[in-house]
């Protein structure tokens, strides 16, 4: 099957010229020629008429909520009394909520996505099938994480005492604190691993779904399961993806837990040999820094979420100075709340190059799109594969509409890729296509009614909408408190 792309320019990534105009012949779902060597006889002819062609963005780290915590009802807060909240819910089924992640996406032009440990506190087997199944249907590419941890659940050691934090409780607010010092992840290598090993004997082979490991955090796995852990994805050549040293309390549990820096005491496990990423590191230090540039281990950044939940700005300027990739992640939590990858990109582009006098300038367009495409292909383990729009890649690509990002009119002078950086949105996507199938066209899935996807992520979210035995102003109470402790 042979199809022929034509719009009015072609940013294909990498080092590549932008193309006018733009042409792509697609064969069997890769990329087979661009420019005039595109013009060919082809099976179908999709005149996208005064668009640009450009890859399509990476997701490398969100966790498939369909339905924002504030459309849920959870107004932003301080990382930990944030998550505290979500034990208020029941479990729903992940698969309407997944899927209205993926569409959203999808429509914002991304078409691939790294799923973050995540549960609803179910069965994780059943959660993570029913996640893979919720891609599937929307069409996108996805590698879903298996989480693993074994401590902290309720109180990060080293940044309080669990046992002095439950005696001080009341004794209602003990009963109910004393109930979650328990994670809903395997707390063994051998658990994650028999998971792993479940999912892939139904997904394996699939040309767009994959699975890999998922570390909850430092502060939440000892240094026995990283490292199990670690083996266990470079056995299968698949990524290792953690959360890390996200918000103050973390930093302090982490400065605690690992006296010579958190980085070098999981580079000593082997953490950070193979397709190792982590996501936020708001509190890297310098050390830190270095050995992650040194493993070529890729940070993704967060910077909407680290911002609306009280954990600061990376520092991205030494960040990049350091040599450490970095790759886009939106956490669900996008400063807009919106799936929106543009505006995130542009806020972490925005940071990178405002910290201090010293620091080096923003990235240029042609690395800001290396953030949002090839980067986050690598945290994908999909190096190589995406993130371009060049022969042997696949073809996912997005068809985006200068017109708004260049109303009411822009000087002839300013470089397409520039003004596209600078101003172009989600909204302005016409068209997504991943592996040659188009996914989104002109506000419409042709495969999906986004109408029903949102009916039945409502309906689950009400359904799940009070956890059948916890009082939720309990568990409001239990946040606060959690506060307190890592303020003493």
């Amino acid at each position: 099957m042979a199809t022929l792309l034509r719009a009015a320019a072609l940013i294909p990534g990498g080092d590549a010229p932008l193309e006018m105009p733009g042409r792509v012949l697609i064969r069997d779902g890769v990329t087979a020629a661009t420019g005039s060597a595109a013009e060919q006889p082809a099976d179908e002819t999709l005149d996208l008429g005064d668009t640009v062609l450009l890859p399509g963005f990476v997701n490398a780290h969100q966790h498939g909520r369909g339905l924002s915590q504030a459309l849920l009802g959870y107004h932003d807060d301080r990382l930990e009394a944030w998550g505290n909240r979500r034990r208020k819910r029941g479990a729903p089924d992940p698969f309407p909520l997944v899927r209205l992640a993926a569409l959203r996406m999808i429509a914002s032009g991304v078409t691939a996505t790294l799923h973050a440990n995540w549960s609803y506190g179910g069965d994780l087997a059943g959660e993570l099938d029913a996640t893979l199944r919720g891609y599937d249907e929307a069409g996108m590419r996805a590698a879903v994480m298996i989480g693993v941890a074994d401590r902290g659940a309720l109180v990060y050691p080293g940044a309080a005492d669990e046992a002095a934090f439950l005696a001080g409780l009341d004794p209602a607010l003990r009963e109910l604190a004393a109930m979650l010092t328990r994670h809903p992840f395997p707390g063994s290598a051998a658990g994650a691993v028999a998971i792993f090993d479940q999912l892939a004997a139904r997904w394996s082979g699939h040309p767009r779904l994959s699975l890999g490991f998922g570390p909850a955090g430092p502060q939440w796995v000892s240094d026995a399961l990283f490292a199990e852990t670690a083996a266990a994805a470079q056995a299968r050549g698949v990524p290792l993806h953690f959360h890390l040293l996200e918000s103050p309390a973390q930093a302090r549990a982490c400065a605690a837990l690992y006296p010579e820096g958190t980085m070098r005491r999981l580079a000593a496990l082997g953490v950070l040999d193979g397709n190792a990423s982590a996501a936020h590191g708001v509190f890297l230090g310098a050390d830190d820094m270095a050995l992650m540039a040194e493993h070529g281990t890729t940070l993704v950044a967060n910077p909407g979420s680290n911002l609306r939940l009280g954990c600061g700005v990376p520092d991205y300027a030494a960040i990049r100075a350091a040599g450490v990739p970095i790759a886009l992640g939106g956490d669900d939590c996008e400063l807009n709340d919106d799936r929106d990858p543009w505006g995130e990109l542009r806020l972490l582009c925005t940071l990178a190059g405002s910290r201090a006098t010293a620091s080096p300038p923003a990235p240029s367009a042609s690395a800001r799109l290396a953030i949002a495409t090839e980067a986050g292909a690598r945290v994908l383990g999909l190096d190589g594969v995406i993130g371009r729009i060049a022969p042997g890649f696949a073809a996912d690509i997005v068809a985006l509409d200068p017109r708004p990002a260049a109303a009411p009119w822009c000087d002839p002078d300013m470089p397409l890729p520039d003004l596209l950086m600078a101003r172009a949105s989600g909204r302005d996507v016409r068209m997504t296509m991943v592996g040659g199938r188009v996914l989104y066209r002109d506000g419409a899935f042709p495969h999906c009614d986004l109408s029903d996807a949102e009916a039945e992520a409502v309906e689950a979210a009400r359904g799940a909408r009070r956890h059948p035995t916890r009082d939720p102003a309990l568990v409001e109470a239990l946040g606060r408190a959690l506060l307190a402790a890592y303020d003493a």
